[in-house]
């Protein structure tokens, strides 16, 4: 790769942040906690989605040690929605780790970042070159994307010879220390706002030397991951009411949900929904249900298979549930973590009733 070329990509790059970039986002702060927050909130998850969750989270959490000692239950309920859960429960992992095993002092440099829960190496490239200024790699989906096409590096992000490419050409581009942060603002920016899927290079300061530009084959870089069969599950879903009070459970073991609250869930490949095997396995009796109704189903989409929930409302003669089992008013699940699924279906079935 000409040096000519690799200095004038990370001069246009800083100047066009200088002028074009995103400069007001909340978390743009030398703090390595704001930092750490923000970056793990933003893994597979846009600007616009993560703001407001954000604001709610510093705002529920302002201090490391606030979310050191939270419960599961609290930071579950104000990560609910940004989906890929283990991320919270990581991050609440990583920052119990520097508050009680390192005296709140975060390390300061990405390899040692990068041996925090959750934290992957481009993260703590990241974290480390925002609040440290250490010369250190970034390579999330944006920075793959412009690096593919400006170096045109073939494969796709599936690959492990795509990822040490790319890694590899990012390491070879990065400017001083001083200009770290902005660098790697500027890489991610241009992945976001102009080197997008389909990208607006009339706008990107680099379209003069990016080789895909150049020979008019944007959209193939980076290559398309594999197409794989996304196989469907079907489950049916229990909305058991005592009066005006809905019954959750704490989802436990493994599994998308855990740590969450939910309704009882049977899963099935059988699109036909076995309510009776359900209200068996909750230790339900036919003749203690009041009333029920089956409602519409809802298509929830996972990273590997989709979801069918065909939804049951009962209604339940009073004492029928075990003197321990979670009973929550409609006001009350506002403050704990549901699947958004589950959330959305409560939220019609309660706005139906007017609980």
């Amino acid at each position: 790769m000409p040096e000519a070329k690799k200095k004038r990509f990370t001069t246009e790059l800083l100047r066009w942040y200088a002028l074009s970039g995103r400069h007001d986002l909340p978390w743009q702060k030398p703090d390595w906690y704001a930092r750490i927050v923000s970056e793990v909130m933003l893994q597979q998850t846009q600007v616009v989605t993560v703001l407001p969750r954000y604001e709610a989270f510093m705002s529920a959490f302002p201090r490391p040690e606030d979310l050191a000692h939270a419960s599961e239950d609290e930071v579950m309920s104000l990560w609910a929605g940004l989906g890929y859960y283990s991320r919270a429960r990581n991050l609440q992992k990583a920052i119990r780790v520097i508050v009680d095993e390192k005296a709140g002092r975060c390390p300061e440099s990405a390899e040692a970042l990068a041996e925090l829960p959750g934290i992957g190496p481009s993260t703590a490239g990241a974290v480390a070159s925002f609040v440290f200024g250490e010369r250190a790699v970034m390579a999330d989906g944006n920075a793959q994307r412009v690096l593919s096409r400006v170096f045109l590096i073939e494969g796709n992000a599936t690959e492990k010879r795509f990822k040490e490419a790319v890694w590899a050409c990012a390491e070879s581009l990065l400017p001083e220390s001083r200009d770290m942060a902005d660098y790697t603002q500027a890489l991610m920016d241009l992945g976001a706002l102009v080197c997008r899927r389909r990208p607006d290079c009339r706008c990107c300061p680099v379209a003069d030397i990016c080789d895909a530009n150049q020979k008019g084959v944007q959209t193939a870089f980076p290559g398309k991951k594999p197409k794989r069969e996304r196989p469907v599950r079907h489950a049916a879903a229990l909305f058991a009411f005592e009066d005006d009070r809905i019954w959750l459970q704490k989802r436990e073991g493994r599994g998308v949900w855990k740590g969450l609250w939910a309704v009882p869930v049977l899963e099935s490949e059988n699109p036909e929904p076995n309510v009776g095997e359900l209200l068996t396995r909750c230790g339900i009796r036919r003749e203690d249900v009041r009333l029920q109704s089956q409602l519409g189903d809802l298509t929830h989409d996972f990273t590997h298979y989709r979801l069918i929930i065909h939804p049951v409302m009962i209604e339940l003669r009073p004492g029928t549930l075990p003197s321990d089992a979670w009973l929550f008013t409609f006001e009350e699940t506002a403050d704990i973590g549901l699947p958004t699924p589950i959330k959305t279906l409560l939220q019609l079935i309660c706005g139906s009733l007017r609980l």
